[in-house]
């Protein structure tokens, strides 16, 4: 064989053809939690539980995972984030098809609020790698709830819709909703939902009933975790017969 020949199959040997054709890197799964999930943590369950797939077809050769806080897309460095987590499956010469880690991060002590994790894993053939993107909050505590309007003891009419101003507030997940009900909480439907800032809740004049009435919000977040506030006000029938109204 002369010395073309030899180049020849030398570099078929080691060209991405005779390896199976593989270009790409392993083909990653965020398997949990799912994208944009928001983890509730306290002291009894302080770890945030993940799960994460890869798989190639000339063998998983390592993979590893960063974090860092806030939202971050693929134009992000992340390589000079802190890693929290890395492993190496090739072993004489060969690798896994496919791996699957479940692993705890515990997080305790860290911000409230969103985190951006990454995984990235390379290959056998050709050291190729690929990274996917997961976006995670976590929340350690209920949300603040107030009512700033009506104020405690305001006298309210009876001929027209009560507007009841709500502020919340949750700096881990955000608040997912906030219920309005009328002298107790209960299982049934509340009077009204409001589900995004800012928060005004109508009580129907119909229901202003009562002497005094209580007007009782649950602020609600993500994570799952509540809080609320309450005011009592007084209803009267006409307004314009009592002059100004007390706010």
């Amino acid at each position: 064989m002369n010395k073309l020949a030899c180049l020849a199959l030398l570099s078929f040997l080691f060209s991405p053809l005779a390896q199976g054709g593989d270009l790409a890197g392993p083909i990653i799964t965020w398997n949990a939690p799912g994208e944009g999930t928001c983890w509730q943590i306290d002291a009894a369950h302080p770890e945030l539980g993940i799960v994460v797939s890869a798989e190639d077809p000339s063998g998983v050769k390592q993979g590893q995972i960063w974090r860092k806080k806030g939202h971050y897309g693929p134009g992000a460095d992340f390589r000079a984030w802190p890693s929290l987590w890395g492993r190496t499956y090739a072993r004489d010469g060969s690798a896994p098809e496919s791996v699957r880690e479940t692993l705890l991060f515990r997080m305790l002590g860290f911000e409230e609020g969103e985190y951006t994790l990454v995984a990235e894993f390379a290959d056998m053939a050709r050291h190729n790698r690929r990274w996917a993107f997961l976006h995670v909050s976590i929340d350690f505590t209920a949300p603040a709830v107030s009512i700033a309007s009506p104020r405690a003891g305001a006298v309210v009419c009876r001929d027209r819709d009560l507007v009841v101003e709500v502020t919340a507030a949750d700096s881990g997940c955000g608040i997912h909703q906030v219920q309005l009900y009328l002298n107790e909480i209960t299982s049934t439907t509340p009077v009204a939902v409001e589900t995004s800032s800012p928060f005004r809740l109508t009580v129907p004049k119909a229901l202003l009933r009562g002497d005094p009435l209580r007007l009782l919000v649950r602020a609600i977040d993500r994570a799952g975790r509540s809080s609320q506030a309450e005011v009592s006000v007084r209803p009267i029938l006409n307004c314009l017969m009592r002059g100004t109204i007390k706010r």
